[in-house]
């Protein structure tokens, strides 16, 4: 037995001169294509962490900053001796209150609201997204900020 087609040979002929060709994409484009991908990926996200302002991770948690909150008012009201240095000619600051004070390895800054101060922050000599808050007291009679450097 044999086949036979019922189309004509004529009509074969044409099916195959209509037919595209297809052009495969080669691995080297493909990778190509991939690479260029990600550089726009992560260009994006590069520039949304750029316009997005993260809240930063702080030092140390809220119940670490109670002894430290304790050490300052000791040195404020006395109790602890904290030598008063000259600011300037005829002005006077505690040293804690300029330098800092070390705590268990760190140096803790403070100040109070509506005093003068002579701390790094309220000198200007840090800007205030280089510190990170610890503390804001408001118990007492002015409140306290307790802060350090990142």
């Amino acid at each position: 037995m044999f086949e036979a087609s019922s189309q004509p040979i004529d009509s074969g002929l044409r099916e195959q001169a209509h037919r595209q060709v297809m052009r495969r994409v080669g691995s080297r484009t493909l990778w190509a294509l991939v690479g260029l991908e990600l550089l726009v990926l992560f260009g994006a996200l590069i520039w949304t962490l750029g316009i997005v302002d993260l809240p930063h991770t702080p030092f140390a948690a809220s119940g670490n900053v109670q002894p430290v909150k304790e050490a300052i008012i000791a040195r404020l009201s006395g109790i602890v001796d904290d030598p008063l240095v000259e600011v300037r000619s005829g002005v006077t600051a505690r040293e804690s209150s300029l330098r800092g004070f070390r705590s268990n390895g760190e140096t803790y800054f403070y100040y109070l609201e509506g005093a003068q101060n002579f701390d790094p922050l309220s000198s200007g000599r840090v800007k205030a997204s280089d510190v990170e808050i610890l503390l804001r007291e408001e118990s007492g009679p002015q409140p306290l900020v307790i802060y350090r450097i990142r």
